[in-house]
């Protein structure tokens, strides 16, 4: 592969970018059909066994006057409050619940309000899908069928975005654990991240150390290097699983940070995108026209070839 080299780094061309995305996106199909079903069976277990238990007491819980403390007890239970929000048609996200009940969903501040008891109970009551649980609306007794209909489904929908939200969040933790590896095989050494946003360079690691998920003025960056000649590269690392998906990953999320950190910090730090998945090519050529160092999960050797020349 055929490498330029300027100011700002690596020049990648259209070709490269084509065989880097191709590849990628390669290795993410066999990622995908290699999966075990044991992570899907053992969250649906779970998903079931709360389901069938929140149905089972739906009445109760549709009873007027409300019962805070059955209310209250449901919604401390991490997984009966996720089943309580897939009872709805659609489910409702716990961003939707808060803004809906304007922020206070705890088991404290139901069972201590009676008025927010109620709008929970009501808002239940409106929302609740009628396909499954037709029977509550018309006020009669479930049949085993129809609970268990109920339950599956239900239970099924836990699951799947369960299951989806583990993929997202472990793609991107192997992704970040392989640049923290590499860089450990570089003699760096990790530094605690302040709990306090990095307004200033001289706050960013020093030569020869690294911080994970460090907040530069208002952006997160995954990681943080200090190289040897006195600048820093801050490395996202990104995941995607398709191309439109990718357009929001690198050139909305990644490009916005790198433009912000250039303007804060100047031309001290340098950005840099670690990507695994399927990415658009185009999207690509556009992020490092920005400019963005990119660099691939595929072929990590790039990025130690990179950290070593700008550490000479």
């Amino acid at each position: 592969m055929v490498i330029q080299l300027s100011r700002n780094g690596r020049i990648w061309s259209d070709e490269d970018i084509l065989a880097d995305c191709t590849e990628a996106t390669r290795l993410f199909r066999i990622r995908r059909l290699d999966e075990s079903l044991e992570d899907y069976v053992s969250e649906f277990t779970s998903a079931e066994t709360a389901a069938a238990s929140l149905i089972d007491r739906l009445p109760e819980l549709l009873r007027r006057p409300v019962d805070q403390e059955l209310l209250g007890s449901i919604v401390g239970n991490p997984m009966l409050f996720t089943a309580l929000r897939y009872l709805t048609a659609p489910p409702v996200s716990e961003d939707d619940l808060r803004t809906l009940l304007s922020g206070r969903v705890s088991r404290k501040a139901i069972r201590s309000s009676r008025e927010l008891a109620e709008q929970l109970q009501f808002l239940l009551h409106q929302t609740l899908d009628p396909k499954r649980f037709s029977w509550i609306l018309e006020d009669q007794t479930a049949t085993p069928e129809q609970r268990r209909t109920a339950v599956i489904a239900t239970a099924v929908a836990m699951t799947a975005q369960r299951v989806q939200a583990n993929r997202r969040s472990e793609e991107k933790k192997d992704l970040e654990s392989a640049v923290e590896d590499l860089l450990k095989a570089l003699d760096y050494q990790r530094v605690p991240t302040p709990r306090e946003p990095i307004e200033s360079a001289e706050d960013l690691p020093q030569a020869g150390f690294y911080m994970t998920n460090a907040t530069l003025g208002h952006d997160n960056g995954d990681c943080v290097i200090g190289l040897r000649n006195r600048k820093r590269l801050v490395l996202e690392c990104k995941s995607s699983n398709s191309g439109i998906n990718s357009r929001k990953r690198l050139n909305k999320e990644v490009v916005k940070d790198a433009e912000n950190w250039r303007s804060q910090f100047g031309n001290q730090v340098m950005t840099g995108a670690v990507l695994r998945g399927v990415f658009n090519p185009r999207y690509v050529s556009n992020a490092q026209d920005t400019p963005l160092l990119i660099f691939w999960a595929h072929r990590l050797e790039d990025l130690r070839e990179f950290i070593t020349k700008e550490n000479a």
